[in-house]
């Protein structure tokens, strides 16, 4: 098992369809759901054979949607319990690492020690890293300048990757006590980018709706430039409008699920029957996603003042980006183009799954990522 950030180089597959193999389950452990992926290669086609998400809530004694903090042998039962459901039928599997649990950094470095990045790098990263480089794993990657290819100033960017051996440990227990083959660990944000975007030249920012956090990260060729954090996420939305509504948490969720910021097309009598159900519901989650879409506004500015160039995109994607009319809402707050990421728009499935798996998608961006990495690695 390696966690072989190598690999960040070829975030968009080059030979995912050289010839067949066996299938392969992508798993994402989030803080709120596990949600897991298999897909298949067949005849040149990436098949997708089944998806399935659980709710960690439940498992922490807590509500549906929130983000929790479970020992690895409850995330383990929970993962256990969907792959059951899913009705899995591979071990052969790839898992990711949340984003707070890694250290990604970009670093500069003179151009001349690109030859000798091995020694200097664990060096250079105890300026970074908070803990004995000999207690993290870690790794790095040249992204800008390298191979002679120097920037004015002389230096060579890197970005720098740590992993604590804790937390590696912790979801290779997760995996072997799932019964699984796990082949990679692999930190979300690469799995993510993989799934969410095709190889282009543009910078783009993907932004990751999760349930306790948003992350927001630049791509560019292929390679992630930069990553922020912002602690708001689709919780806080379920948590204001239980509030504003005078409802339970749980009813909160069920209702921002189903609804959404769109009113309900029928039955207009809902609206002011039903707390919650109608415009007072849509107007808590404007609400509550105002100040969300400000501080990705200011971050999209920051980025474009500082690197001197526009985005060409922001690409929603994670549990939060599949709240109904987000994409429409928000493009009312923020002038770069939005878009929901389509993961499953690289796999083929039935017809008549077509438009579940386009609403679904968002959410089930790493799991996918992860499946893709996998079969690039048995093509």
């Amino acid at each position: 098992m390696d966690l072989s950030l190598r690999s960040i180089s070829s975030l968009f597959p080059k030979s995912l369809f050289s010839k067949e193999v066996k299938s392969v389950l992508g798993v994402d452990i989030g803080t709120s759901s596990i949600k897991i992926v298999q897909l298949r290669r067949e005849r040149g086609k990436v098949i997708l054979e089944t998806y399935g998400a659980i709710a960690l809530g439940p498992y922490a004694g807590v509500e549906i949607g929130r983000a929790t903090s479970l020992p690895a042998e409850k995330i383990a039962e929970a993962l256990k319990d969907v792959i059951r459901e899913a009705n899995v039928t591979t071990t052969d599997a790839a898992i990711s690492i949340p984003y707070s649990s890694s250290l990604v950094s970009i670093i500069k470095l003179p151009a001349s020690v690109e030859k000798q990045l091995a020694q200097v790098v664990p060096i250079e990263a105890r300026k970074y890293i908070p803990v004995p480089i000999n207690e993290v794993l870690l790794d790095w990657f040249v992204v800008g300048g390298g191979k002679g290819n120097a920037a004015q100033d002389g230096k060579i960017e890197v970005l720098l990757v740590a992993i604590h051996n804790d937390t590696i440990a912790k979801f290779r227990a997760i995996g072997s006590d799932a019964t699984l083959a796990t082949a990679f660990f692999e930190i979300e944000v690469f799995s993510a980018v993989r799934a969410s975007l095709d190889h282009g030249i543009a910078p783009v920012a993907v932004v990751d709706m999760g349930a306790a956090t948003t992350k927001f990260y630049v791509v560019e060729r292929g390679l992630i430039h930069e990553s922020h954090i912002i602690n708001h996420g689709a919780q806080d939305l379920t948590l204001a409008a239980s509030r504003s509504l005078a409802i339970t948490v749980a009813q909160a969720e069920e209702r921002k699920r189903k609804f959404g910021l769109k009113e309900p097309s029928a039955a207009p009598q809902l609206v002011s029957s039903a707390p919650g159900q109608g415009g007072d519901l849509k107007k808590s989650l404007e609400l509550s996603l105002t100040p969300l879409l400000a501080e990705i506004s200011r971050t999209v500015s920051a980025y474009e003042q500082r690197a001197n160039q526009t985005l060409g995109a922001l690409v929603l994607t994670g549990g939060g980006a599949t709240l109904k009319g987000l994409k429409e809402f928000a493009q009312q707050k923020i002038q770069t183009e939005l878009r929901l990421a389509d993961p499953f728009g690289k796999t083929q499935a039935p017809a008549f799954l077509e438009k579940i798996l386009k609403e679904a998608g968002p959410e089930f961006s790493v799991a996918v990522g992860l499946a893709l990495r996998r079969l690039q690695e048995l093509g």
